[in-house]
């Protein structure tokens, strides 16, 4: 993988965005669990268009062995299809420059000491399983657009707080497990991700904290702030965080105009 290749996968994200999604109707969810309908009916305005594609600004820390270092990053997101995240991470001293991606050519990794020496490379199936976990949960996270039966997701109960969304990622079927408190605010998120840094790899749990609400530019709300690691809903939890994100920016593509009023 190369900067070439994140580039490409960018262009044909964004390619493969419909050009007039439909239009969020709340009625839909009348029949999905509970905790699905007070998720979407808080995180979708009626009639807002169901963009299934974001191109999303952040900031924040993620860990490097024992290390915190801080980054910047740049982001498409398009559910069921893939994702490239651009990340600048640390300083002047100590910065590495890369990307991660997945896309219709697969799936890699590749980050490079102040953007010249490599420090990290991955691809192949592993890394593709890995990442389609990634793309599933973020999906959950930043497009809640995709999770409505309108686009195709499944959900399927679990209790008043908790339900399972089952969602198309990459060549993966991969379910996800939400729990949305009582006004309707995505608490958490986990999941089975594959682990493909694991020896040998397996699936594992995973998960990730929401903290705070970011308002896009169509009053669609995301998670805004929250972290996420490994060893979800285990002892090894707290020491398995390795990343914790604020959004500064989501923008839907194509460009989505704010729901119609009341009045027209």
């Amino acid at each position: 993988m190369s900067s070439a290749s994140a580039s490409r996968t960018w262009a044909q994200l964004v390619a493969a965005v419909d050009e007039v999604p439909a239009r969020f109707v709340p009625a839909t969810t009348a029949d999905l669990p509970e905790p699905a309908q007070r998720l979407l009916d808080h995180a979708l305005p009626a009639g807002v268009r169901l963009s299934t594609a974001t191109e999303l600004r952040m900031e924040g820390e993620i860990r490097l062995g024992r290390r915190w270092m801080p980054f910047r990053a740049e982001q498409i997101l398009r559910a069921g299809a893939g994702f490239v995240w651009r990340p600048v991470v640390g300083g002047r001293v100590m910065r590495f420059v890369g990307a991660d991606e997945l896309g219709p050519d697969g799936a890699g990794m590749e980050f490079r000491f102040q953007g010249i020496v490599p420090v990290a490379r991955a691809s192949g199936p592993d890394t593709a399983r890995s990442a389609a976990g990634r793309l599933a949960a973020e999906t959950v996270a930043w497009l809640p657009q995709a999770l409505t039966p309108q686009v195709g997701a499944r959900w399927s109960p679990l209790d008043d707080r908790r339900a399972v969304v089952t969602l198309e990622a990459g060549s993966e079927t991969v379910d996800v497990e939400v729990r949305v408190d009582a006004e309707g605010r995505l608490e958490s998120l986990c999941l089975q991700r594959w682990n493909d840094a694991a020896k040998p790899p397996a699936f594992e749990p995973f998960g990730g904290r929401v903290e705070g609400e970011h308002l896009t530019e169509d009053g669609v709300r995301i998670a805004g702030s929250g972290s996420v690691g490994w060893g979800w809903g285990t002892a090894e939890a707290v020491r398995g965080v390795f990343f914790r994100y604020s959004v500064i920016a989501a923008t839907p593509l194509p460009g989505v105009p704010r729901p119609p009023s009341a009045s027209t």
